[in-house]
Formats: structure tokens, C-alpha cells, sequence
């Protein structure tokens, strides 16, 4: 069997990975990626990679490693290797609008956005987005940070002028509709192999005011590895859904192969997906009270494993 190699930057979130492949007697190797130098002209070893980078990897002082994995990522490929999440998940991982684009390209809904670079023309762009409330967030997201509903113009006046106020990671504010919705939840679907795994129902009472296209990623509390007990429960309503096919389709031809994709329902009963988490993970609680077969970490590493052999 081919050595498995993990590219990661947070130690805790492969703790239940590592679990996973020790059911099965195997131990992957890892490259913890935030800083270091490639060899252009040098050859990478054999084996199987997957890309577990994370956006929000500045939150932990690893400001570059999304920079380093993807410039990895391109050296594994002109070598040929095989990469579970390759060169555009990490594009996509890092770049909301790029998101949203690609799934209009699949006739996938998304919320109204508009990209918006350059801080004195916010306002411009608020005014002429004609949407009261609205949500402004950094296009390069990361455990919610920046993400703001906005009530009114003034608002977002008095907010770029604050001392709140911090550039995105890339220069890019996205003008967002505020989507309305009488659930009090969203929903994630988790992928793995392209193919759809479960449905996870994330409650959003105390967030929900604040942005509920976003609210699993305003704090650590909506974070699968730290969430509050019951904030997280598998659901089945969506388990035979089109979107489920849709985005088994957009995932394939995009070669993302494994994803959390985080959708809400508007008030007209539409569904909307507003992220794409290309480093996934899951609540071990909630699929203990599901009483699922194969968890998420399982089901990646059997992934792996078959990958390898």
C-alpha cells in the first residue's frame, strides 16, 4: 500500500482522523504546511495527499499556509501525484465569489453578492445593491470574522469608520442579501468521494439574527469540533433532495472531493448554498446519537485507504 500524507495545519482537527486510520491498523504520515520551501526541480514521494487547509488558518498564526499548500498542491501535480481536495479546492477553500460563481455555473443558487475591492467604494456599493438589511463579509473567510448585518447605510458608515474596521485577508468585502427565513437552523451537507454523506441540521438560535448565511462560522461555538451539546443533529429530510445530485455533480466536475456545503431555506422555500468548506469536519456527538454506520472521519479515511492500495 502507498503512504498516505495529510497536509494540515491545525493538529486538533486530525486527532479523530488519525482514530480513523488506526481502526484500520493504518498511520498516515503528515506535513504540517505553514511555512517552508519547495524544490521546484525536486520529486515529491509517492503516495496519496490530501488537502485538509483551512481558511481560516490565519486565526491560528498560520497566515501563509493556504499560500504554501497551494503552491504544494501544483508541485504534487506536475509530479503526477495523487490529491484527495487538489489545486481547486484550496482556490475555492480561500475564495468565496469564486465559489459562488462556479455553482451559478452548475445552476445552483447562491445569495445575491456583490465583490466589492477597495474600502471607499463600500458605501457606492451598498447604495446600489438596494438591499436593506445586508451582510458585508471578507470574501476569504474564516471562523466568521468581519461578517456584520448591516441595517442601514448609516450602519455601514459608522462601521468603516470604527475602529472595528479590518481589510479582508485579500482586499475584498462581499455585499451579501441577508437571507430571511423562519427556521431557526441551517443545513450542512457533508461530502466525501463526491458523493453525499449525510445531512447535519446546525441550530442557529443565538447566531441567527446576527447572519444567518453564515452562522456556523461566526465563533468556535458553531465549529463541528467545539460545538455546544445539540447544536448539531443528522437530519434525513434532505437525504433524497435534487440539490443532493446538484451538488454531487458540481463537486465532480469542480474535483473537489471531499466538502461541507452549508445551504439555508428562504422564506419562499428556495434553497441557498453560501459556503463551501473544502476542510471538513464533523461533530463525533451527533453522529454517535444518529447511530450512522460510517462517521465522516471513517468514511474519509476508508477513502484513503482505497486510494492507496
Amino acid at each position: 500500500m502507498q503512504d498516505i500524507y495529510i497536509i494540515h495545519e491545525n493538529e486538533e482537527w486530525v486527532v479523530p482522523l488519525r482514530a480513523a486510520f488506526a481502526e484500520h491498523g493504518v498511520e498516515a504520515k503528515e506535513w504540517f504546511l505553514n511555512q517552508g520551501v519547495i524544490n521546484l526541480n525536486g520529486t515529491p514521494p509517492e503516495g496519496i495527499y490530501y488537502n485538509r487547509m483551512s481558511a481560516s488558518s490565519h486565526t491560528r498564526g498560520n497566515r501563509y499556509a493556504p499560500e504554501l499548500t497551494r503552491l504544494t498542491l501544483n508541485w504534487l501535480t506536475l509530479h503526477n501525484r495523487e490529491i484527495i481536495n487538489g489545486p481547486r479546492a484550496i482556490y475555492y477553500e480561500v475564495d468565496k465569489f469564486s465559489q459562488y460563481c462556479a455553482l451559478q455555473k452548475h445552476g445552483i443558487k447562491t445569495p445575491l453578492t456583490h465583490a466589492v475591492v477597495g474600502k471607499e467604494n463600500l458605501i457606492q456599493a451598498a447604495t446600489d445593491f438596494d438591499q436593506i438589511p445586508f451582510i458585508i463579509k471578507p470574501n476569504r473567510g474564516g471562523k466568521g470574522l468581519g461578517v456584520k448585518l448591516i441595517h442601514s447605510i448609516s450602519d455601514l458608515e459608522n462601521f468603516i469608520e470604527s475602529d472595528d474596521y479590518e481589510e479582508p485577508l485579500d482586499g475584498t468585502w462581499l455585499i451579501q442579501e441577508y437571507i430571511k427565513s423562519d427556521q431557526t437552523f441551517i443545513v450542512r451537507a457533508e461530502f466525501v468521494g463526491a458523493k453525499f454523506l449525510y445531512t447535519v441540521k446546525v441550530k442557529t438560535d443565538g447566531g441567527f439574527e446576527l447572519c444567518p448565511a453564515d452562522v456556523c462560522d461566526i465563533s468556535d461555538a458553531f465549529c463541528p469540533t467545539s460545538a455546544p451539546e445539540n447544536k448539531f443533529e443528522l437530519i434525513d429530510t434532505f437525504d433524497n433532495h435534487a440539490l443532493m445530485n446538484q451538488l454531487e455533480t458540481f463537486l465532480s466536475k469542480e474535483e473537489i472531493d471531499i466538502a461541507g456545503i452549508e445551504f439555508i431555506q428562504n422564506e419562499i422555500g428556495d434553497l441557498l448554498v453560501y459556503d463551501i468548506n473544502t476542510n471538513t469536519n464533523y461533530n463525533h456527538d451527533a453522529e454517535k446519537r444518529a447511530g450512522i454506520d460510517q462517521s465522516g472521519m471513517q468514511a474519509i479515511a476508508s477513502l484513503l485507504i482505497d486510494k492507496a492500495k
